[in-house]
């Protein structure tokens, strides 16, 4: 398990959120546009805090490809860039992760005398701010208490006609841990990468067996030059793409879990897709997954199906230990207008599936 507890603050829509007693299979759970998608970005973003690119992979995740000035104060609470965004997390081995992103403002703004070199803005008697990137200043604490600081940035250039960025990256800082982000357009071209590497090393068996529970008719998968084939007992291979979206998602995931050996995966609406009847064996492939290459999973759904096909495999399994490593989180926002994570174990779902509490 990597994560046992993340704290996340002025993100987006959420002012602050404290995730504790995290576990190896966590599920978001709340209203729509309560903020779980956002939940994940922050995380995924901690998972690799050297990467500046991933502010803007998030921002396409939400079919959002711009980023020029305008755009940068989105990322932070109420568009405020003034309250930096920082989000942290203790891993379970006691080391702490920090990220903390701020503007930055550019020198340009400031009026010039000298010469023709005078601003455009607007006459204005306040002192005028232009947001031209963002640093993300990242740390990491080991457990004796030394602590390594390094900084990564993505500049927009303003000469550049639409907006191009410029990327500052650490060169001392090298990433270890892995991280997966499918969301809930996902791109099945990585779910090809991954599934290539399975058949090199022959474990394309296991893949197989996991989505018979969907489709009982795979016999074999393969990966060919139009894409990925099964066959399914007719005269010919047939793309994946013709068994539905459900097929592909369950696809998408267990080779992701495969291509992220312990480490971490984020799924927005794991159950966007997939057929009712198919989520019990959605779960079970995760759970048994995850367990077997040491995983850490965060998924997001709106869907009570989704939570009950979860409860109705633990029960099934009747294993303690496995039960122990799954939490839900209820999302909401207090009058304070901060988001709170209400737990619930494995032993309280029942009583989460009876209220349904703000799932729908």
């Amino acid at each position: 398990m990597i994560f046992k507890e993340v704290e996340i603050n002025n993100f987006r829509g959420i002012k602050h959120l404290f995730l504790p007693n995290l576990k190896q299979v966590n599920l978001l759970v709340g209203k729509n546009n309560c903020g779980k998608s956002s939940v994940l970005d922050a995380l995924f973003l901690l998972s690799g805090f050297s990467n500046p690119l991933l502010i803007l992979r998030i921002n396409q995740f939400r079919d959002y490809d711009s980023f020029a000035q305008e755009d940068i104060s989105l990322n932070f609470y109420n568009m405020a860039s003034e309250n930096h965004i920082l989000i942290q997390g203790q891993k379970q081995d006691g080391t702490v992760r920090t990220l903390e992103i701020a503007p930055i403002i550019s020198e340009s703004s400031r009026i010039v005398i000298s010469g023709e070199q005078i601003s455009t803005q607007a006459l204005s008697n306040q002192e005028a701010n232009i947001t031209t990137g963002l640093s993300m200043n990242f740390s990491y604490t080991l457990t004796n208490g030394e602590t390594i600081s390094d900084r990564s940035a993505i500049l927009i250039d303003p000469k550049e006609k639409g907006g191009n960025v410029r990327i500052e990256t650490s060169k001392q800082y090298k990433e270890t841990l892995s991280g997966v982000y499918i969301n809930s357009k996902f791109a099945f071209s990585i779910a090809v990468e991954n599934l290539t590497r399975i058949i090199e090393a022959k474990q394309e068996p296991v893949i197989v067996e996991i989505l018979q529970h969907v489709e009982p008719k795979i016999k074999s998968i393969h990966v060919l030059k139009s894409g990925v084939s099964v066959d399914i007992g007719l005269n010919r291979l047939v793309p994946i793409n013709m068994l539905g979206d459900g097929i592909r998602k369950l696809l998408a995931i267990i080779t992701s879990l495969y291509g992220c050996k312990e480490g971490i995966i984020f799924i927005d609406e794991i159950d966007n897709g997939m057929h009712f009847s198919s989520l019990a064996s959605l779960w079970k492939a995760i759970l048994k997954t995850a367990r077997m290459l040491d995983v850490q999973v965060f998924a997001t759904t709106h869907n009570i199906e989704s939570l009950q096909a979860l409860n109705k495999i633990l029960s099934e399994i009747d294993d303690k230990e496995m039960q122990d490593e799954i939490m839900c989180y209820s999302l909401r926002h207090l009058p304070t207008d901060e988001m709170k994570a209400y737990e619930y174990p494995y032993e309280k779902f029942q009583y989460v599936i009876n209220q349904e509490i703000e799932i729908r």
